[in-house]
C-alpha cells in the first residue's frame, strides 16, 4: 500500500461545478482501481491525498500532472503505509469555505501551510498526523449531517 499527496492550483474558470463533476468522475475511478484518498479545495488551490497500489498511485499521479483543470502541481511526499486512512471514500472532499466550527482546525493548518510552508503549523498536508485528523474532522461532519 502507497500513499501520495500532492497540491496545485486550480485554473481560474475551474469553478464549484466543474469540480463536482471532476470528483464525480474521479470517485468512479477510484472504485474501479481500488483507490482511496481525500481531496482538500481552499482559497483557489488543492490538496490531494491518494491511497492504494503504490504503480497505480504513480501513473494517476502522472495523469494529474497533466491535466488542464490545474496548474503548478507539486509533489509534497510519497510513502509505503500499511493501513488505509479514507478506506470509506473512494474520494473524500471538503471545499474550506463555508465556516464550520468542525472544519477551523483544518482551514488553519491548511491556510498556514499555503502561506509559509517551511513554517507552517504541525501537522501539516506532508504528515500522516494531518489526514488523520482531517478524516476525523470530515467524519464528524458528515455525522452531523446526518442527525
Amino acid at each position: 500500500m502507497f500513499c501520495l499527496v500532492y497540491t496545485s492550483v486550480a485554473n481560474t474558470d475551474f469553478g464549484l461545478q466543474e469540480t463536482q463533476r471532476m470528483l464525480e468522475k474521479a470517485q468512479e475511478f477510484n472504485r474501479q482501481n481500488d483507490i482511496t484518498g481525500c481531496l482538500l479545495f481552499f482559497k483557489g488551490r488543492f490538496i490531494q491525498y491518494l491511497e492504494g497500489e503504490e504503480t497505480m498511485i504513480n501513473d494517476l499521479f502522472e495523469r494529474i500532472k497533466t491535466d488542464s483543470r490545474h496548474k503548478e502541481v507539486a509533489f509534497l511526499s510519497g510513502n509505503k503505509i500499511h493501513n488505509r486512512e479514507f478506506h470509506d471514500w473512494q474520494m473524500a472532499f471538503e471545499h474550506l469555505k463555508a465556516e464550520n466550527s468542525n472544519l477551523q482546525y483544518l482551514k488553519l493548518l491548511v491556510s498556514t501551510f499555503f502561506e509559509n510552508p517551511e513554517n507552517s503549523l504541525s501537522p501539516n498536508p506532508t504528515s500522516v498526523e494531518f489526514w488523520k485528523a482531517t478524516k476525523l474532522l470530515l467524519a464528524t461532519k458528515y455525522a452531523d449531517k446526518n442527525v
